[in-house]
């Protein structure tokens, strides 16, 4: 098998051709070009089987080339890499047969994807050539290697045209449904041949309907199920499939998808797209359905933290369990959300630890570091648990020291204090103070008058004003930028605010200061 690479920036050439891991794809020789003409000529001496070029090059470009190779060397397959996302350029790529469509930056693993999966077409294809009499013993394995390579493509350049003419689906009338089977502790080569020698038992049960099993790595196993005609109750061959696995697997999830005719590569995409990343219980069916939008619910961890230094601990936990409930409801509870929510208590936790004086670290023992706790997101179970036991451990910290059990309110006020001048350039209402700091609204208005001697309003008022006069005088800021800062949108009311508070307009309010005589030492 020969490759050759073709782009006009020889350090990308050289790169390609020193990272890629040749011998593990079985390629033979790499050649290389950096322009297409250069490209033309290695065509003309060489056997190539694969061409990984570039789009934008000077004179003739990629697109034009590949044009030229499909009618000149119709049996080199084609992929593009390129930092261009123009989809007129992905449309001309496809019209003209190519088989990937590569945007840069992109990581050798993907490029070596891309390569892997085009050589098992080549493969595929060159074992039709060489062994034509061997054609119908070989087909199980073209099959697999079509299906092998629809679930794993990236951006719908699945071969459904070759399907169709390998597997005598041509026409109208002809249906599809994509499964994947997720199995534990079992040999995905064999349950790949398994379930090809069973399924083609059962499916064929009276009915025209066929199944081909193909394995896509350890632990996943590809099933595409078609036919002509009647659709029968995806129930019926959920149950089928489901039957089979049931005397020859252990621990498995099976992903229906759902029904449909050209729309495969989308179908395919929903279920791969499904299961990527979901933490979900073993041994259920799971009926991969087009998405219904939701909202996810996000973690608070600055929430949090005030809820611990109240000691509400439990409300924590509470909102914890709730939140991992909503996201098994609406399938959205991925190793990814779990890290969230996991970052987030923990952020939490330190937030009150600093408050009353320990350290995050006090919250672990030997057996329950902070490296679990971290890792806790194989399972709800795990990380409930890991939950139980920090907050645990915060209630016994702070046992001893009664004074810090409540929320006073000028601790409250102090907190809000602090938030306002964390947030100068957010307008934060006085609803959203009082909802910061857990206090009714009318209620907060009288205790931040009698804690600071002037009204929320007022308070907030001055607060920019004067960090405003701060800025003009300090800085040479221009007067639009200083209003952001202090959260004013509208120019002309920061001019109208400041000269009210101050009997200045801005501007001369930073002349008057630039203009005295500074002080001597």
């Amino acid at each position: 098998m020969n490759v050759l690479l073709v782009d006009d920036q020889e350090k990308i050439l050289e790169a390609t051709r020193k990272l890629v891991n040749w011998n593990k794809l079985r390629v033979d020789s790499v050649f290389t070009a950096n322009s297409a003409a250069a490209a033309r000529k290695v065509l003309a001496d060489e056997e190539i089987d694969i061409m990984l070029a570039d789009i934008e090059m000077p004179g003739e470009n990629g697109i034009e080339l590949q044009k030229w190779v499909a009618e000149e060397y119709p049996s080199v397959a084609c992929i593009f890499l390129t930092s261009h996302a123009d989809f007129t350029y992905a449309q001309k790529a496809i019209h003209n047969g190519a088989i990937d469509y590569i945007l840069q930056p992109a990581s050798m693993a993907t490029i070596e994807e891309s390569l892997e999966k085009c050589i098992r077409k080549l493969e595929a294809k060159q074992s039709i050539l060489h062994k034509s009499s061997q054609y119908d013993a070989n087909l199980a394995n073209i099959l697999k290697n079509h299906v092998f390579s629809m679930f794993h493509q990236k951006a719908q350049f699945g071969q459904l045209d070759e399907w169709r003419r390998d597997s005598h689906t041509e026409g109208e009338g002809w249906w599809y449904l994509p499964c994947l089977l997720r199995i534990w502790e079992a040999d995905s080569q064999e349950v790949e041949e398994m379930l090809n020698l069973e399924l083609e038992k059962t499916m064929l049960d009276g009915s025209e309907v066929f199944a081909v099993a193909s394995r896509l790595n350890d632990e996943e196993i590809g099933i595409l199920i078609y036919g002509n005609g009647m659709i029968p109750e995806r129930s019926f061959m959920e149950s089928r499939i489901w039957s089979v696995c049931e005397g020859h697997i252990g621990e498995k999830n099976l992903y229906m998808g759902q029904c449909g005719g050209e729309e495969l590569p989308q179908l395919i995409g929903q279920v791969m797209a499904f299961k990527a990343g979901r933490i979900l219980e073993k041994n259920e069916v799971y009926h991969v359905d087009a998405a219904i939008p939701y909202e996810i619910r996000q973690p608070d961890s600055a929430v949090w933290g005030r809820w611990m230094l109240r000691n509400d601990t439990e409300l924590i936990k509470n909102q914890i369990t709730n939140l991992l409930r909503f996201a098994q409801k609406d399938r959205y509870l991925t190793v990814s959300y779990m890290q969230k929510l996991i970052h987030a208590f923990l952020e939490s936790c330190s937030i009150a630890c600093y408050e009353q004086k320990h350290n995050l670290t006090e919250l672990f023992t030997d057996t329950f570091t902070y490296e679990k706790m971290l890792h806790s997101y194989s399972s709800v179970d795990e990380l409930s648990k890991g939950v139980d036991f920090c907050l645990r451990r915060y209630r016994e910290l702070i046992s001893e020291r009664a004074d810090n059990s409540s929320f006073s309110v000028q601790e409250r006020i102090q907190e809000i204090l602090r938030y306002l001048d964390e947030n100068m350039d957010r307008m934060i209402s006085r609803r959203e103070a009082a909802k910061y700091v857990f206090l009714n609204e009318d209620y907060f208005s009288r205790m931040f008058r009698r804690e600071t001697g002037m009204g929320y309003k007022e308070y907030i008022v001055k607060q920019k004003m004067d960090y405003a006069g701060k800025l003009l005088v300090d800085t040479n800021m221009p007067i639009a930028l200083v209003a952001s800062k202090v959260g004013y949108d509208n120019y002309t009311n920061f001019t109208q605010t400041f000269r009210k508070a101050t009997g200045l307009t801005p501007t001369d309010y930073r002349k008057q200061y630039h203009n005295m005589p500074k002080s001597e030492n």
